[in-house]
């Protein structure tokens, strides 16, 4: 047998190599739950998630496409797919809170811009049927109250 493979069957059978644990000071995140009922054009949202990081906000609001909006995307949706594949009405549904999320942006009560909780942030992330994630920059404190708006309708984040 050769020496390599001899090496490799007694690091096979060799007892594992202890851990070293580290460990490193965090500052603690919080989480909150809103419910908040707002029509936002498109779409209604029913809830936010809210986890506010030490470097980072994240944010998750629950979403629905009124039942118009939904089935003007999906015959949209149809026509662009020209019967080349199927159209998921999830896809549909997708579309149309992202049109809403894209343009959203953190404001104070008075409906000033956070300007350093969004400057080099990403905004929205992700946009699915029922949930749309947002990410901005941590703060130093938050106001007392917190909106997501895209200047014409908002909901409540804190």
């Amino acid at each position: 047998m050769s020496m390599l493979a001899t090496m490799g069957l007694s690091r096979l059978f060799a007892p594992a190599p202890k851990m070293e644990t580290r460990r490193r000071e965090v500052k603690k995140s919080t989480t909150a739950t809103m419910r908040a009922l707002c029509d936002l054009g498109e779409s209604i949202a029913s809830g936010v998630h809210v986890l506010y990081g030490s470097v980072r906000l994240y944010l998750c609001v629950t979403m629905q496409p009124k039942p118009e909006a939904l089935a003007a995307q999906r015959k949209e949706d149809k026509r662009q797919a020209a019967g080349l594949f199927e159209v998921d009405e999830l896809w549909s549904a997708a579309a149309v809170n992202a049109r809403w999320a894209r343009r959203a942006y953190l404001t104070d009560g008075e409906g000033r811009r956070l300007e350093r909780a969004m400057q080099g942030a990403l905004g929205m992330t992700d946009a699915g049927a029922k949930e749309v994630f947002f990410v901005f920059n941590a703060l130093e404190s938050y106001p007392d109250v917190m909106y997501l708006t895209d200047g014409n309708t908002r909901v409540r984040v804190k």
